[in-house]
């Protein structure tokens, strides 16, 4: 494959290459496999563009996968499975990964999975562990306050997690509060106007860090004084990404975590499972 990238490479060079070949395939980039079918005799191209969405990507290898005689996209690109806490993160971190990095998350060889809930985000992670696959979980960070027993370092060190596979995300509490004043309220004014025409200003958002849970304040405070409130603040996020246009406005403690489990996946490999004694 590096043979064939350098290849490629040279001026005027342009290289294909057919193949069913996994290794081949898990050795490219997504966005740069065309895949070949046929429909009433005539051969037609599936392939990703640059404003695919996830669920674009998804079906994208799910149907290839079939195609090639497999029943789901796991043998294809994931190299790290990375269970998350519910829709939320699984709707938003894809197209926030995206724009952060400029390619697919699967690209990455990360596949996210919506495990309803810490909890389950934590067991699905010890399920994988058990059976010798990567995988890492992305909790929001007031895990380790609210559920300590089940999130401290030393009780997950025993469950066979090392700190790297262990993410916990926040500014410093859960996915909402990452993101700043000015994007909260540049959100609300656009999606969730107020009810008295005033516009809503980041120290409205500002004000509620200081206590309480900040995504269930932010939710009270749209529901008191807009008629157009999301009825679950799950999709809050969701609404605050596709605002969202340039790497930059990814935040920072957000592109950590992205970069951590790049880390992890790229360092995936066959392990070793030792027979019972």
């Amino acid at each position: 494959m590096d043979m064939i990238k350098v290849s490629a490479s040279a001026a005027q060079s342009t290289v294909i290459v057919a193949t069913h070949s996994l290794n081949l395939i898990d050795g490219v980039d997504i966005q740069d496999i065309v895949h070949l079918n046929s429909r009433d005799g005539r051969a037609y191209v599936q392939s990703l563009g640059a404003e695919d969405t996830d669920e674009d990507t998804r079906r994208f290898l799910s149907n290839m996968a079939v195609s090639l005689g497999f029943r789901n996209s796991v043998l294809l690109h994931e190299r790290c499975f990375v269970g998350v806490e519910g829709p939320t993160e699984y709707a938003a971190l894809p197209a926030l990964f995206k724009l952060a990095f400029g390619y697919p998350i699967q690209s990455a060889g990360i596949a996210l999975w919506d495990c309803g809930g810490n909890d389950g985000a934590l067991n699905f992670a010890k399920f994988l562990k058990k059976h010798k696959r990567t995988v890492v979980f992305l909790v929001d960070g007031d895990s380790i306050r609210d559920k300590e027993k089940e999130f401290s370092l030393n009780r997950l060190e025993k469950y066979g997690f090392a700190e790297k596979d262990c993410l916990f995300l926040g500014d410093p509490n859960e996915l909402e509060d990452v993101f700043s004043d000015d994007q909260w309220a540049d959100t609300m004014n656009a999606e969730w106007p107020r009810k008295d025409e005033q516009q809503w200003t980041p120290k409205d958002v500002a004000d509620l860090r200081s206590s309480g849970k900040f995504s269930k304040s932010l939710h009270s405070l749209l529901y008191q004084h807009s008629e157009q409130a999301p009825r679950k603040k799950e999709s809050m996020v969701v609404e605050l990404t596709r605002r969202l246009r340039k790497p930059s406005d990814v935040p920072p403690a957000l592109v950590k975590s992205f970069e951590d489990a790049i880390k992890v996946a790229r360092e995936a490999g066959l392990a070793y499972w030792p027979e019972e004694s």
